[in-house]
């Protein structure tokens, strides 16, 4: 039999985990809830005594140290800094200049050297209120003195605001007298300190820098003076031995060539001119004489050609005028022989003297060209020396450099310095001196408590949230929906003691009216509401560890569900570790559920002897409502060392099969799910999973990580061991918030409220916690 109903049970433990796969499921993020003002007064109430005591302590404490401090006095002088004020500068660069003088200044006065001058020129510690002031302490001299440097840097406050050249110093003092005294000297004496401190230090630093300026220019000249010697010695002037030798050579080369061009077309110029002159024509030679008698010839051609026309040739006119015209045309003969005689002298010369032009052009540029080529040879024999003494000349030049650039460094280092002395060596002046002011601006016990009382509430609000915040504990049915997304079946409240083996002992049976009774129907009915496969309901019952109260919270189920008429059976899977279960299991004299899944006893046989003490009769009077409601119990009663190799996947359903049959609720009470891995596999069993947080300690984590243990297959949260009355007084805003005002409707006694020193060990101490498993 058992065999059909392993095979049966294999079938459906397929589909149970194929239902399991379905009902998958994934942790949701957590949401970003807003506070509310609500929650807000709800957060301070839970944590009111915290509140209480932060506020109370700070307020009271403030208000003593007020009441008890003695009046003290201020007195204010201000002091003007001198600024730069250069014209034609870059004033961005002078505001800043001074900016840093005005901080320069500022700081000067809070530096514990001022406070030792002050000490000093005000002799303080011979003065009766500033001893007083002190607490007139009892130390050696040097003590005291720095005791004073520090009690005076304590009641001087020096301050600037930003842009103003003004420099306040204020002292505030439990003698206005001794406040004015100190506010006037203060200037002088940090006067004092800057001069001593920084004349010694910039003579110092000045003499080794201007000793270090003359050697650097002493090198300095002697590199220029090699330089130039070598020069000199060398005849090579500045640019010598560079790229510009190739570029004279070059231009003196290229005028060489043309003068030499210039030459041979002179010479040939002159050959030609030379043969040239003797070549000219006398066919124009004229003289004003012969241009007088021509024309004197015309006249008279003219009057003979006039008179023949009127005489005969033989007419003594005609023949005077024939003998004029003899007369004047050899006279034009005689004058143009001349004229052409004068011009031939003319040309010859005129073309002696181009000849000797031509041969003068021809030897000036042939001497041109000599002394270019004479000045060209010079020039490259020139570079070629310039080339060979670069190497030298380059080493004294780059020694010229260096030593020119180290002088000009430390040149321009000495005018850092003196820059920054300049806006070291500040000038202060008194412009404005203290007078002894008799207002007390301290102590104001009512300013400085309401202030005390504001902050201190506002300071214990923000700790009651930081604890609120860092508190990951697992406490409410609204942090299992918003965390998880899963119902809270209910919230089983703290009972005093552990429960006892004896079923009729449990507040379920014997005291129906109490709250424990009525948390557990009541997280029984939601249990019997989630929706099944089967009839006969199956629930696994397991937490995230040892010791959160499962075998508690299983037996408080089956009990509920006798007391309501059902006929239940709790199975204790959980073997490994000795518990209330076994301890019962092994106070009966009957088989356990290990001789039944190994078949040594049938199980029908168990069941239906209604006279062995597994049977556990219900409450008194049940009977007449349902006489079968009866709890039966199924457990080991020694731990079992490896549950595994008994407890098989196959074994286990036949088992739950059998049961499914005879009984309207299985309870399986397994593992811890963080402890072992059994509770995982025995999600298949049951048609309801549910998870055990024990109120206050299971936290966020260890639901989170038995949630993904379990692999989704978790349909309901159960609270146990929840303190109502802690849990009213933290106003969680859910109904279990109103339990003392409805406790008197249970027949328990509700358990009282806290005192208030009850409340403080709570908040400062530990307390025994009852410990049910």
């Amino acid at each position: 039999m058992m065999a059909e109903l392993a095979q049966t049970g294999l079938a459906n433990l397929s589909r149970s985990a194929a239902l399991g796969e379905l009902r998958d499921y994934t942790l949701p993020p957590v949401p970003n809830d807003h506070l509310s003002l609500r929650d807000l007064v709800r957060l301070l109430q839970r944590h009111k005594l915290l509140v209480i005591f932060i506020v109370a302590s700070v307020t009271l404490g403030v208000l003593a140290y007020q009441l008890l401090s003695p009046n003290q006095y201020r007195s204010v002088s201000q002091i003007q800094v001198q600024l730069i004020d250069e014209v034609g500068t870059n004033q961005a660069d002078v505001n800043s200049r001074n900016e840093q003088r005005v901080a320069n200044a500022v700081r000067l006065h809070r530096s514990r050297s001022s406070a030792d001058a002050v000490v000093r020129d005000l002799d303080l510690l011979d003065n009766r209120a500033f001893m007083k002031e002190m607490g007139n302490p009892e130390a050696s001299k040097a003590a005291l003195r720095q005791m004073a440097i520090t009690q005076l840097l304590t009641m001087v406050d020096v301050t600037n605001e930003s842009g103003s050249d003004l420099i306040q110093l204020a002292v505030t003092s439990q003698n206005p007298e001794l406040a004015a005294l100190i506010a006037n000297q203060y200037p002088e004496s940090v006067s004092d300190v800057r001069n001593t401190n920084s004349n010694e230090r910039r003579e110092e630093l000045m003499t080794s820098l201007r000793a270090e300026q003359k050697d650097r220019a002493e090198k300095a000249r002697l590199a220029s003076e090699k330089l130039a010697e070598f020069r000199r010695d060398a005849r090579m002037l500045v640019g010598a031995g560079s790229q510009e030798d190739l570029l004279q050579v070059n231009r003196i080369g290229a005028e060489a060539a043309s003068a030499r061009a210039n030459s041979a077309g002179s010479a040939s110029r002159s050959a030609v001119v030379s043969r040239a002159a003797n070549f000219h024509s006398t066919a124009q030679a004229t003289s004003a004489s012969l241009q007088q008698l021509q024309q004197q010839e015309a006249q008279l051609v003219a009057e003979k050609a006039r008179l023949g026309s009127l005489y005969g040739p033989n007419h003594p006119d005609m023949v005077r005028v024939t003998a004029e015209l003899s007369t004047v045309e050899g006279a034009i003969l005689n004058a143009r022989n001349e004229a052409v005689r004068a011009a031939q002298s003319v040309a010859q010369a005129d073309g002696a003297q181009m000849a000797e032009l031509a041969r003068s052009q021809a030897a000036q540029d042939a001497a041109r060209a000599s002394r270019l080529e004479g000045s060209l040879a010079a020039l490259t024999s020139k570079a070629f020396q310039n080339n060979a003494n670069s190497v030298q000349l380059a080493e004294l030049e780059r020694a010229a450099l260096l030593a020119e650039t180290a002088y000009a460094s430390i040149a321009e280092r000495i005018e850092q310095i003196q820059a920054q002395m300049q806006l070291e060596g500040v000038n202060t002046m008194l412009v404005s001196p203290a007078v002894a002011n008799y207002d007390r601006i301290s102590p104001k016990p009512l300013t400085f408590t309401i202030t005390a009382f504001l902050g201190s509430a506002l300071l214990a609000s923000l700790v009651a949230l930081g604890i609120d915040l860092l508190d990951d504990r697992l406490r409410t049915a609204a942090q299992i929906r918003r965390l998880f997304r899963l119902p809270t079946l209910g919230m089983v409240p703290l009972i005093e003691g552990n429960l006892t083996g004896v079923i009729e002992d449990s507040p379920v049976i014997r005291d129906p009216q109490s709250m424990f009774a009525e948390a557990v129907r009541s997280t029984y009915s939601e249990l019997r509401s989630l929706p099944r496969n089967y009839q006969p309901q199956t629930v696994m019952v397991t937490s995230p560890l040892p010791g959160d109260g499962k075998s508690t919270v299983s037996l408080s189920l089956a009990a509920a569900a006798i007391a309501m008429g059902d006929k239940a059976i709790l199975v204790d899977l959980d073997l490994r570790r000795p518990g209330l279960l076994q301890k019962l299991q092994g106070e009966m004299d009957t088989p356990d559920i290990v001789d039944v899944i190994n078949g040594r006893v049938e199980l029908d046989n168990i069941l239906e002897d209604h006279t062995a003490r597994p049977l556990i009769e219900g409450p008194r009077g049940l009977s007449e409502v349902e006489p079968t409601g009866r709890l039966v119990l199924l457990s080991a009663k020694r731990p079992v060392r490896d549950p595994a190799a008994i407890l098989t996947a196959a074994r286990l359903n036949a088992l739950i099969l059998q049961l499914r049959e005879k009984f309207d609720l299985i309870v399986i009470n397994a593992p811890a799910t963080l402890a072992v891995r059994d509770a995982r596999a025995m999600c298949d069993l049951a048609d309801h999973t549910v998870v055990v947080s024990r109120w206050g300690k299971t936290t966020i984590d260890q639901m989170k990580a038995t949630l993904e243990s379990l692999g989704g297959r978790t349909d309901g949260v159960i609270f146990d061991q929840v303190d109502y009355a802690e849990h009213a007084r933290r106003q969680l805003g859910d109904p279990i918030q109103y339990y003392m005002e409805s406790s008197s409707y249970y027949s328990d006694v509700a358990p009282p409220r806290r005192s208030m020193f009850g409340q403080f060990r709570r908040l400062f101490g530990r307390s025994p916690e009852p410990v049910m498993e």
